[in-house]
């Protein structure tokens, strides 16, 4: 499911197993490769056992195992997210607390060195965007669309006057994520969700001669504002895997065409599904990937590839 998690059979979330150019297949795995997917995988009932009745969660463990991982990322000192940990249960998350990564996880190191992309991508979507609301910092409102989102946290780790993300998921992540965020305001006095506005849509309708238009419902149905001079910025973080090509391809030309305020798009994913497919070394996947972007009428401002191209680090305007 489109969820901002990574795709099916890679260690942390990387290319489908022998991918073009991608090197040897990766080991098997999902969100948390080897060791760590095993652990999440058996120790799920104890990890929410504590939990109030009323308030666990029944989402796909898929989402929850991401939380873990960038909680557990986040006390390795490898990214910034103490978001992540605060939305865990409070009984079991010193799993993955400080001291935990200090001794235990710090010590098994094979099974988190393999979540390298996660922490890649992490720091790519975070950098971009700060320059999106550096850039934009004098616009009295501004938004931010995050597609798949699954837990992201950066509505949180972010959440500033006049901005607004829109986080858009499959219907029961979108209600689960909205759940999660209402204890965690509960918790700080009512005082720390920040203004985040969920939409259950499955991006799989998108494109296609019958499909729904994401961003006709964004602006019906939950506000977004469609004036050009609100600043924009579109995140799709490891979605494209999860989506059927005329899906991906509708959902690429209604964030580059249906948004006139767009200001920053920023992309970790597979492209192959929008014409930019791994291949020869000639041309780059630089090249494939700004050609692709000049034929959408958007420029190409920073690109990074791993994996001979088949994931790509994109920020355009």
């Amino acid at each position: 499911t489109p969820g901002g998690g990574p795709p099916p059979g890679t260690p942390g979330g990387g290319p489908p197993p022998g991918t073009p150019g991608g090197g040897p297949p990766p080991p098997s795995g999902t969100d948390a490769p080897g060791g760590l997917e095993q652990i999440f995988e058996r120790a799920w009932p104890l990890l929410y056992a504590f939990e109030p009745k009323e308030s666990r969660l029944r989402d796909s463990s898929k989402n929850l195992r991401v939380l873990w991982t960038r909680a557990l990322l986040s006390n390795l000192g490898k990214i910034e997210d103490d978001a992540a940990y605060a939305l865990l249960p409070r009984f079991t998350r010193l799993l993955v607390g400080r001291f935990a990564a200090g001794t235990l996880w710090r010590a098994w190191s094979a099974p988190v060195d393999a979540l390298d992309w996660i922490v890649d991508r992490t720091v790519f979507i975070d950098g971009q965007l700060r320059r999106f609301l550096e850039e934009t910092e004098g616009a009295g409102r501004r938004q931010v669309i995050v597609l798949g989102a699954g837990y992201d946290t950066r509505s949180l780790r972010f959440r500033r006057e006049g901005l607004t993300f829109f986080e858009v998921d499959l219907p029961d992540v979108a209600a689960a994520k909205e759940a999660m965020l209402r204890r965690y305001s509960e918790t700080r006095g009512g005082d720390g969700d920040g203004a985040v506005v969920h939409m259950g849509f499955d991006l799989n309708d998108v494109g296609g001669g019958g499909g729904e238009s994401l961003v006709e419902s964004l602006v019906a149905d939950r506000g977004l504002d469609p004036d050009p001079s609100v600043p924009t910025m579109v995140i799709c973080e490891a979605v494209l895997f999860y989506l059927r090509p005329e899906a991906a391809r509708g959902l690429a030309e209604e964030m580059f065409h249906g948004l006139p305020g767009a200001a920053r798009f920023c992309l970790t994913d597979s492209l192959a599904k929008v014409g930019v497919a791994p291949g020869p070394p000639v041309p780059s996947p630089r090249e494939r990937c700004e050609e692709w972007l000049g034929g959408e009428g958007r420029t190409l401002l920073e690109h990074d590839s791993i994996w001979g191209g088949a994931i790509h680090f994109v920020a355009a305007k």
